[in-house]
């Protein structure tokens, strides 16, 4: 039994089906129930991110969302109505997604505990109200077919792209759409061609699908409502099957040197104790070990591994070479510098380090370039400071200075390599390429800011994802995170394990060291990704914005 409803009266056209009831109930959910039920659907499709990786939640919030959508058709301030549902929906999924920044709050609780409204406030109301706005806008163009999908696509990939290259310095594209599959796995292997913004396109154009299941088109058969599930089907079972032969045909090879990755495991609290840096030098030493016939040629500590100017504290900086004998460090710190008299700048560094380096300094040093919003600089300085906000971090006063955009850092006897420090290793097409492409990327971080939760998961995807888009290994060092190698297909191939207290002694309480050594393992020749970017996903977004433009245009 059918039913024919139009909605020139007001009501809704929909063929019955199993789907039907669903739908008519998303439907006629009004103004408080209908955002209620919009930040519900947001808190669902956390689910598809890491550490959960359940992907169908994607497609659950999402085609929920669109029925919310096609219900403010019927409210009498319809934008208004669209822009409240997006941004409830928005809120929710940016808070539960981003919660995790509020970690960095608590570190310092007498200080920074009256700004947690930040994390847990504006951050996620900036972003929601990106994508509320785009899709308003976008909203102009909704049908009640198959194409308000790729409506909806079209604007809500674009709202991802704006947060992620424009939101604060650089953007913040945390969790992108394409992000639900796991790193490493058959069809991330697709990042490798267009990027993560190519695949969060056709991700978000197939796990809305399924809200083509129940649409209100009074003439459409269920061939024809099953037709974009079908075909978004088809299409990721093309990919699945591209990826999996991907993998089949590059096992991980080795091709350079053993590098060893040290964690001292220390809580980001207790760095700043009375004794406890002199303790973290003596203990990452331990953990290095001597140069020995069985020593790694390559040694990793991660970003800030000591809390101090290690540059201007010449005992600490004769304890760390002085074991190094013939390896080359890799370290991450903090430095200033002036010039002419003025005022230091301060940055946050990594540094190549060798045996002589206390009398003749670094090998080479690269200055991070994408710093973090009130963690390392403050936003509009002089206005935060009158409102009592200031950066987290303590030991430069106005904050950290950016360094140039990434080169490849060269030092002798060191394959060249690309540094990515803390969340640089979030923003795709970063790392140096073309002629300047190097060998393997360097990820140094301090993920011990935001505690044990989803935050250290999905920092350690995205890290990989960057491996998979420039088909280069990675060696990643996080402190209170995920720390291993991983090869040019996003794979681990060793990871993180507690340190053996009979070959490094006993951890002090409360602390959770770990060891990785690992050689390097082989890079792939430029990917697809390396040599065009986002230029692929750009051509993408465009296709079907002027398809979709064509169809709307023949059917006026």
């Amino acid at each position: 039994m059918t039913q024919d409803h139009s909605r020139s009266d007001g009501r809704i056209a929909t063929r019955g089906n199993l789907l039907t009831p669903a739908y008519l109930w998303f439907v006629g959910q009004k103004k408080g129930s209908a955002l209620a039920l919009a930040a519900v659907l947001g808190a669902i499709s956390n689910l598809a991110f890491p550490p959960f990786g359940i992907w169908p939640a994607m497609a659950i919030g999402l085609s929920g969302l669109i029925w919310l959508l096609d219900g403010a058709l019927f409210e009498k301030r319809v934008r208004s109505a669209v822009f409240a549902r997006v941004f409830s929906f928005g809120f929710v999924y940016f808070l539960i997604g981003l919660h995790w920044v509020a970690s960095a709050f608590l570190v310092d609780p007498e200080a920074h505990l009256a700004l947690v409204w930040l994390p847990l406030i504006v951050l996620p109301a900036g972003l929601s109200l990106i994508l509320a706005v785009v899709m308003s806008i976008g909203f102009r163009f909704w049908s009640d077919g198959p194409g308000r999908l790729v409506t909806f696509t079209l604007a809500l990939v674009l709202a991802e792209w704006i947060r992620g290259s424009l939101f604060g310095v650089g953007g913040l594209p945390w969790n992108l759409p394409g992000m639900v599959w796991e790193a490493g796995g058959a069809i991330s292997q697709t990042a490798s061609l267009w990027g993560i913004y190519g695949l969060s396109l056709l991700t978000v154009l197939a796990l809305v699908s399924p809200a083509a299941l129940a649409d209100a088109r009074p003439q459409g058969t269920t061939a024809m409502r099953a037709a974009p599930v079908l075909a978004a089907a088809i299409v990721f079972g093309g990919l699945w099957g591209w990826g999996s032969g991907r993998l089949a045909e590059g096992a991980a090879g080795v091709s350079g040197p053993l590098v060893r990755l040290v964690e001292v495991g220390v809580p980001q609290s207790w760095k700043y104790q009375p004794g406890v840096a002199e303790q973290m030098v003596r203990r990452f030493n331990d953990l290095t070990g001597p140069d020995d016939e069985a020593a790694a040629d390559i040694v990793i500590w991660p970003e800030g591994a000591l809390p101090y100017y290690l540059f201007e504290w010449p005992d600490a900086l004769d304890a760390v070479t002085a074991g190094l004998g013939d390896r080359s460090l890799i370290v991450g710190l903090v430095r200033r510098e002036g010039k002419n008299g003025d005022e230091p700048r301060a940055y946050n560094s990594l540094a190549v380090l060798n045996a002589d380096s206390s009398m003749r300094g670094p090998l080479a040093l690269y200055d991070k370039h994408m710093l973090v919003p009130f963690g390392e600089f403050t936003p509009f300085r002089s206005l935060a400071a009158a409102a009592g906000v200031s950066t987290l971090q303590n030991l430069a006063a106005n904050g950290f200075h950016a360094g140039p955009l990434p080169v490849s850092v060269r030092a002798p006897g060191l394959p060249p390599f690309g540094p990515l420090v803390c969340y640089e290793a979030i923003f795709p097409g970063l790392s140096p390429a073309g002629t300047d492409r190097p060998a393997w990327l360097v990820n140094i971080s301090n993920d011990s800011w935001f505690g044990g939760g989803a935050g250290p998961h999905q920092h350690a995807s995205q890290a990989r994802y960057r491996s998979i888009e420039e088909g280069l290994p990675m060696a990643r060092v996080a402190a209170g995170g995920h720390t291993g190698m991983i090869d040019a297909f996003g794979r681990w191939t060793k990871r993180g394990e507690p340190a053996d207290p009979v070959l490094y002694g006993e951890d002090p309480e409360g602390w959770r060291s770990s060891v990785v050594d690992a050689p390097i393992p082989s890079a792939l020749g430029p990917t697809l990704y390396s040599r065009w970017r986002d230029s692929l996903f750009a051509g993408m977004w465009l296709s079907l914005l002027f398809a979709r433009a064509f169809l709307l245009r023949a059917r006026r």
